[in-house]
């Protein structure tokens, strides 16, 4: 609860406009944050851009004088200009990396900055969450009757 209501917080944090980032892979510069929107160009990859917003799974850069929105897993952060890369935008670089690939994670929700920045705490409706919690032995029970198989993946007892 407390990693998911700091991480809500740092969302909220504006941000910076001189957040520099590089295109990973071939990227699709779109006129609006939609899949099917009007495709502005095609940004090769190691393009830079200059990242101005984030909307959902998406961010609006500018790359060679031309604006337009990009998949959010698509860039890198390379830090803000004159500045050692820390920003809100920072806190998202996520995954492992290595000398050879990079892995990115995402974990948009659709939640707008302006909706971040509004959110309080509900009380009552963490209560009827947790009022869903199924002991385990329950969940084992309920897993033998419907003829369930464990993945090897999920074997591992959790606490």
């Amino acid at each position: 609860m407390r990693n998911a209501l700091l991480l809500l917080a740092l969302l909220a944090l504006p941000v910076s406009a001189a957040q520099m980032g590089t295109v990973a892979r071939s990227a699709t510069l779109h006129a609006s944050p939609l899949g099917d929107s009007k495709t502005l160009k095609v940004l090769p990859p190691g393009a830079s851009v200059e990242v101005m917003k984030r909307v959902g799974g998406w961010y609006q850069v500018k790359a060679d004088g031309t604006a337009g929105w990009v998949r959010m897993w698509l860039l890198r952060f390379t830090g803000a200009a004159g500045s050692g890369g820390t920003s809100a935008l920072s806190v998202l670089k996520t995954g492992r990396s290595s000398s050879t690939y990079g892995t990115a994670t995402t974990g948009v929700r659709g939640l707008s900055e302006e909706e971040l920045k509004n959110a309080k705490p509900d009380p009552a409706a963490l209560q009827l969450v947790e009022n869903l919690a199924v002991a385990p032995a329950d969940a084992r029970g309920f897993a033998k009757q419907a003829e369930l198989k464990a993945s090897p993946k999920f074997m591992q007892e959790k606490p």
